[in-house]
């Protein structure tokens, strides 16, 4: 179980006389956080337009299960959310950011939060480290609240994989950035970084 530091305690001045914030206080204070990830997606997503860029987390699923050569457990651990660039089937609903993409996992998104704000701890994202990246497995809208609260490191459950040949993410000098088998005119990469 995480315990984490709340940065936005101080907000919370009325409660139930022990200090502690009042759920109403807490539950407000939650959606309107969401509200606020919910519009950076948006500009994140009109910005990326304009850079000719998706701005999408990168699916673990697509990586050919053929090339895992080993898995192997790597222990609890803090890991940095910067070092979160993927996901193992969720890259519809959360932006590279983190930022919820739609409004589907509002009642998830702001029931984390509240938790996060009432100060109880939370059980440690599970992780699959691929090189020196790090992929989603359980804990998306935990990484997305932790990220909005401006949290640098979530501990987590990781789990490595050994891969054979280059990483789908990994770039390629003769096209530009772009992996070889991606290189199109579409400007649709989801791995550019």
């Amino acid at each position: 179980m995480l315990d984490f530091q709340n940065p936005l305690q101080d907000s919370f001045s009325v409660g139930n006389g022990r200090g502690a914030p009042h759920w109403m206080d807490c539950f407000k204070q939650a959606l309107k956080l969401f509200e606020h990830a919910r519009s950076l997606a948006f500009v994140y997503r009109l910005k990326n337009a304009l850079r000719r860029r998706v701005g999408r987390l990168f699916d673990l699923n697509c990586l050919p299960t053929s090339r895992v050569s080993n898995r192997h457990y790597g222990g609890i651990r803090a890991v940095l959310i910067e070092q979160i660039h993927g996901t193992l089937g969720r890259s519809e609903d959360f932006d590279d950011q983190f930022n919820p993409l739609d409004d589907r996992s509002r009642d998830r998104w702001v029931a984390i939060a509240v938790l996060r704000f009432q100060g109880q701890p939370l059980d440690a994202v599970k992780l699959i480290q691929v090189g020196n990246r790090f992929f989603v497995e359980d804990g998306h809208h935990r990484i997305s609240v932790a990220r909005a609260l401006g949290q640098a490191v979530v501990d987590a459950e990781v789990t490595v994989w050994e891969v054979n040949g280059a990483l789908p993410w990994e770039a390629d000098s003769t096209t530009g950035g772009v992996p070889s088998r991606l290189a199109d005119d579409s400007g649709l990469n989801p791995f550019r970084v």
